[in-house]
Parts: C-alpha cells; sequence; structure tokens
C-alpha cells in the first residue's frame, strides 16, 4: 500500500524561515510516520509564483493531491500547519474532498492554554514580557485571537498586524510592562515578510514605534515552526487522521 502525508503550509519567499520553519516540521512527520511519505504543498499562489522565479517548484493543494492520486497512492492524509481554522484551511479543506485533514494549530480550547503555556514559558526563558504578532483576517476565524488573549498571563501580550485586534488598541496594556521590557516574537508558522518588517524592520515596525514611545525591546525573531514543541502538537494533531 503507498501512503502519503501531503504537509500543506501557507509558504514563505525567505528561504532561512522555510529552512528553519517549514523542513523541521515536514521532517518531524517523516520521523513520527515512517510507513509513510512526506510531500509538500503551499496554499498562497502568490509565493508560489515567487519562488518559482529563482527555480523552486512547489506545488499548490489542488496540484499536489491531484499528482498523488494520479501516481497511485491508495490513503492519502493532508497535514495542515497552519495556525487558525482561517481562508486558507478553508481551501484546504475544500480540495481534500473526502480525504483526512488534521486541525489546524490553535483549532480549541484545549489548544488555546496549550499555547497560552507554551508562551508563558518564552517569557520566563526572555525575562521580560512577550509581546506575540498574529497575522489577523476578516475571516470568523479570527475569533480565535480573542480566545487566546483571555487565557494568556499577564507577562504576554497579543496583538494582530491585520484585522481587529491591532497594536493601538493594547497601548495601555503595554504601558503597564514592568520596566516597559518587551520581547517581541511572532505568532506564525515561519518568521517572514511580517515578522522581518512589520514586527522587527527598521521602518514603521512595532519595532520602531514602541522604541519611540520609550520600550526596551528586543526581538525573537523565531517562527512557531522551529519550536519542537509546536513541532510535536502537529505530529500529535496529525496522528490523530492517520491512526498506526
Amino acid at each position: 500500500m503507498k501512503r502519503a502525508i501531503l504537509a500543506v503550509s501557507f509558504g514563505t519567499t525567505h528561504e532561512d524561515a522555510e529552512r528553519s520553519c517549514i523542513c523541521p516540521v515536514e521532517a518531524a512527520l517523516a520521523a513520527a510516520f515512517p510507513g509513510w511519505e512526506v510531500f509538500r504543498a503551499w496554499t498562497s499562489r502568490m509565493i508560489i509564483r515567487c519562488v518559482a522565479t529563482r527555480g523552486a517548484v512547489i506545488e499548490d493543494e489542488q496540484a499536489a493531491l491531484a499528482r498523488l492520486r494520479a501516481e497511485g497512492y491508495d490513503k492519502i492524509a493532508v497535514a495542515s500547519t497552519h495556525i487558525i481554522p482561517g481562508q486558507e484551511y478553508d481551501r484546504v479543506r475544500e480540495a481534500a474532498g473526502a480525504l483526512p485533514v488534521s486541525e489546524p494549530l490553535l483549532n480549541d480550547a484545549a489548544d488555546l492554554r496549550w499555547m497560552a503555556g507554551l508562551l508563558s514559558d518564552i517569557a520566563r526563558q526572555e525575562g521580560r514580557a512577550l509581546l506575540v504578532m498574529g497575522h489577523g483576517t476578516e475571516h470568523r476565524a479570527n475569533a480565535v485571537y480573542a480566545g487566546l488573549r483571555a487565557e494568556l498571563p499577564e507577562t504576554v501580550k497579543l496583538a494582530c498586524v491585520e484585522g481587529e485586534y491591532g497594536l493601538e488598541g493594547i497601548w495601555d496594556d503595554l504601558e503597564a510592562v514592568p520596566g516597559k521590557r518587551l520581547t517581541l516574537m511572532p505568532l506564525m508558522l515561519v518568521a517572514g515578510d511580517h515578522a522581518k518588517n512589520d514586527l522587527a524592520g527598521d521602518g514603521d515596525s512595532w519595532k520602531t514605534r514602541l522604541r519611540a514611545r520609550g520600550f526596551d525591546v528586543n526581538v525573537r525573531l523565531q517562527g512557531l515552526g522551529a519550536l519542537e514543541p509546536v513541532q510535536r502538537r502537529i505530529v500529535e494533531k496529525v496522528g490523530r487522521i492517520v491512526g498506526n
């Protein structure tokens, strides 16, 4: 029997982020499920077109699933590495049809509690408050960010680069942070464009805006996919759909 796991990510144009955040998740899946072949697909057509200009060939989820079916794979499971059940996740579910698809990283209350614990641990490691940047969306799944905020300890703050939960809405909370000492980190699978530019860039970024207001700011330029607990969580979710 030919069995395939299709690991589906949003994608990134940053090769360093691909190596440090996407590849380790795929490697963790391959190690956890040795009876399955692991393949890759990305959902962002724009990113796929961009990386193609440097010779990298990445399939979208529709093309990858069609190819696996054509190549005679008897069992196909789709492993989502998306953070929330938003538009990109909906696209994956639609393409998969009757095939099993793993849950996104933040899918239910237990996931939110788990993530709050992980971020609390990171804040403790940093020795200062942690401000994480979510993506944000107009999709109904944006409510996940509100749910996560409700679970976070005082040492962790969350805002989004897009949507209604912007940085402007938590200035008062940030001003109350002891010593105005913050570490910034993306709440995204990869530390790509949003992390390098909107979060930590030298232009109109969160880093520069915070420093202009007197904050002592460090940056942890690390996507969630680089973290072993996140890799294990994704593996656990995929395990629920592939069985033994």
